[in-house]
């Protein structure tokens, strides 16, 4: 079924973005439909999205969300396809991306396509903050530069 090959897909995702250093739930374990990975807060309660909270220093959440950005494209050759506010949770003062599902092989025909969204997400909320950014093309280089897909 679709959704067997979706968590499936996931899993794969997750697990290439955790062993490439990229800051994501740890995957566990996938079954059927059910994935399990390691819950993102305490208590019960799941840490907050970047949306949810105010930031003391988003220059350096943005920096850090790019540079997760980078190590997932060019270590574990993936491309987020869906990154923005709602899919970064903020844990420890760090940033952890998680909602892999939708990515894709950085050898894929929309990857580009995918990517020049993603950041495009990332710039859009970070200015809306303040936060002095390249334009989005820089920093498409800035990830993809001497990568060879």
């Amino acid at each position: 079924s679709l959704i067997y090959l979706w968590a499936q897909k996931e899993f794969k995702n997750l697990h290439s973005a955790f062993e490439a250093g990229v800051s994501v739930p740890k995957p566990i374990a996938v079954r059927r439909n059910v994935l399990i990975m390691e819950f993102i807060g305490e208590n019960g309660i799941s840490a907050p999205l970047l949306r949810e909270i105010p930031l003391k220093n988003p220059d350096k959440i943005c920096r850090q969300i790019l540079a997760n950005v980078k190590r997932l494209y060019r270590k574990a050759g993936l491309v987020h396809a869906d990154l923005s506010e709602y899919n970064v949770m903020i844990w420890k003062g760090k940033p952890v991306l998680f909602d892999v599902s939708q990515g894709v092989p950085r050898e894929h025909p929309m990857a580009s396509e995918f990517l020049h969204r993603d950041l495009k997400n990332i710039s859009r909320y970070f200015k809306r903050l303040g936060v002095a950014l390249p334009p989005v093309e820089e920093l498409f280089r800035k990830v993809t530069r001497n990568v060879k897909s």
